[in-house]
């Protein structure tokens, strides 16, 4: 293990599918060899379903020359207008290239580097490193899909440190009539929101996906409602003895509990050892940002869930995913502001949906 000017540089971090690091770094150096060759991939998985007006929503569109750095230039018949590959995402206008884009990416969901590091690799201040990985983070927890369980359930709760942290936060803290935390928290047993040490609840499929919830308290009628929106009934839920998930047997769930209290760790199907394996790698993951505020919490929840998944995949295809939830699904925010209905597409033309 090694770091190098910040960056993480884990070798077993590349190592995903059982293939050698020297494979995948040399598939991201051949991503990220030129902006030409960034342009390829973002219009790829952009325009995967063919080009369209990002103004209007026509099909009915036409190259029209262009742009430096492998970037295509369109004109809509429909409306007039023109428009490039980067239009109407969050990539316009941005003060991030392609190319850096991608590295921040790579660097940020799949090898986790806080954002000092990233500002001090891509040679660009720490505010608009910030901005762009709050935007993305942002837009990750936005586009999260809803996570349905159900077969063998655990269920856990985790308490990590995060309070009021940011200049922004100062007039909020005054309001407490209380001085500012001091560094660490330490605070033994379980903690609550205003404490500053909220709960998160994990929920883990045996064999399925995992879910990150934040809970401003851990009572019995908030444990029921996140687990209802996110396990089918009749399912089994393997928790701990709190008092919390003493309700589940009565809504409608088989439910085993441990004793962790008595030193009951197993008990035959009955454990939380997925939980406590999640925290596990939760908390340090976390600790990388130096204290974060309670209110952003559920931003880097998305982001540790979309690291999660990116470890499963190699490193192009990761972000060819990322691309997808990033950029096309906010590739119509000005469909969406002109009340537009779509056209009906003719024959041999693209056919779109708009939410």
């Amino acid at each position: 293990m090694a770091r190098f000017g910040g960056i993480n540089i884990y070798a077993h971090n590349w190592e995903f599918c059982g293939c050698s690091t020297l494979y995948y770094f040399m598939k991201v150096l051949d991503l990220l060899s030129g902006e030409e060759v960034c342009s390829r991939l973002f219009r790829t998985v952009r325009w995967r379903n063919g080009v369209y007006c990002p103004r209007c929503g026509s099909g009915r569109v036409k190259g029209h020359g262009n742009y430096g750095q492998g970037l295509k230039r369109h004109f809509c018949k429909a409306c007039g207008k023109t428009f490039n590959d980067k239009t109407g995402t969050r990539l316009h206008y941005s003060r991030l290239s392609l190319r850096e884009w991608f590295m921040l990416m790579l660097l940020f969901l799949g090898l986790h580097n806080s954002g000092l590091g990233l500002s001090w690799f891509m040679d660009r201040s720490y505010m608009t490193v910030f901005r762009a990985v709050k935007g993305l983070m942002l837009t990750l927890r936005r586009e999260a899909q809803p996570v349905r369980m159900g077969g063998a359930v655990e269920s856990d709760e985790v308490y990590v440190t995060a309070g009021l942290k940011g200049r922004n936060n100062s007039h909020r803290i005054q309001r407490l009539g209380r001085r500012p935390r001091r560094r660490g928290l330490r605070r033994r047993g379980r903690g609550t929101w205003d404490q500053d040490k909220p709960a998160v609840f994990v929920l883990v499929e045996r064999g399925g996906p995992e879910d990150y919830v934040p809970s401003k308290d851990v009572e019995a009628e908030t444990a029921l409602k996140i687990i209802g929106r996110r396990v089918s009934g009749g399912s089994t839920i393997y928790t701990d003895c709190f008092r919390a998930y003493l309700g589940l047997g009565e809504a409608g769930y088989r439910h085993e509990a441990v004793n962790h209290s008595a030193g009951e760790w197993v008990r035959g199907k009955a454990h939380t050892n997925g939980c406590e394996n999640r925290a596990s790698l939760f908390r340090p993951w976390l600790a990388l940002h130096r204290g974060v505020c309670k209110d952003n919490l559920s931003l880097y929840l998305a982001a540790f869930k979309a690291c999660r998944k990116s470890r499963a995949i190699g490193p192009v295809e990761a972000l060819q995913e990322i691309l997808k939830i990033l950029f096309i699904l906010l590739a119509l925010p000005a469909i969406l502001r002109s009340h537009l209905s779509p056209e009906t597409p003719t024959k041999g033309q693209p056919q779109h949906y708009y939410l």
